[in-house]
């Protein structure tokens, strides 16, 4: 078996992944050039997706298909800057909730994203978009420098409707694992 077939079998024995597939060719380049015309958030304001950046960095990509007990984020992976880079909000983890709840210069723009307007120096605002450490698979797969990526809502339909998973089908994500051999 290659590398890629093993990191496939881990993923597909894990309960919280449905399915995942190798991510080659042009299929993959589409994804890549899919991904890439996203420049703006969902919110109207431009986005910078460095997550995607890491993810073309990296020699494998695997789509993964899985519920939300999969690589449950402990660390931030949305941030919003002002024009001169300063943060003035983030997404926040269940894990890190605890450091955030009371914090009396939050303001919450949803229950999970906090933001800070006296922070800001500009009124120009953009979202950043930052990958993911894996830490399902790891060096000790094979996997060195993983990082998942969750794609935007064009990709994620173009992957559904690629690997036949269902638009319908709820509490499914996608996302892009990428790493190079370790080896």
């Amino acid at each position: 078996m290659s590398l890629v077939d093993d990191i496939l079998a881990k993923l597909n024995a894990n309960s919280g992944v449905r399915a995942a597939f190798p991510l080659e060719g042009e299929f993959y380049n589409d994804v890549i050039a899919e991904e890439s015309s996203v420049i703006e958030s969902s919110m109207g304001m431009p986005l910078i997706n460095k997550a995607l950046k890491e993810v073309m960095k990296r020699k494998i990509a695997i789509c993964v298909f899985s519920r939300v007990t999969f690589e449950v984020p402990t660390e931030h992976t949305m941030l919003m800057e002002d024009g001169n880079g300063n943060v003035i909000g983030h997404d926040v983890p269940a894990c890190m909730m605890d450091n955030y709840k009371d914090d009396p210069d939050i303001f919450w723009l949803c229950d999970d994203f906090a933001m800070y307007p006296h922070k800001a120096e500009t009124e120009e605002m953009l979202i950043v978009m930052l990958p993911q450490k894996s830490k399902f698979i790891t060096e000790a797969d094979g996997a060195k420098n993983a990082v998942l990526l969750y794609p935007a809502t064009t990709t994620d339909i173009m992957l559904r409707q690629h690997f036949g998973i269902s638009p319908s089908e709820h509490g499914i994500a996608s996302s892009i694992l990428a790493f190079d051999p370790a080896w």
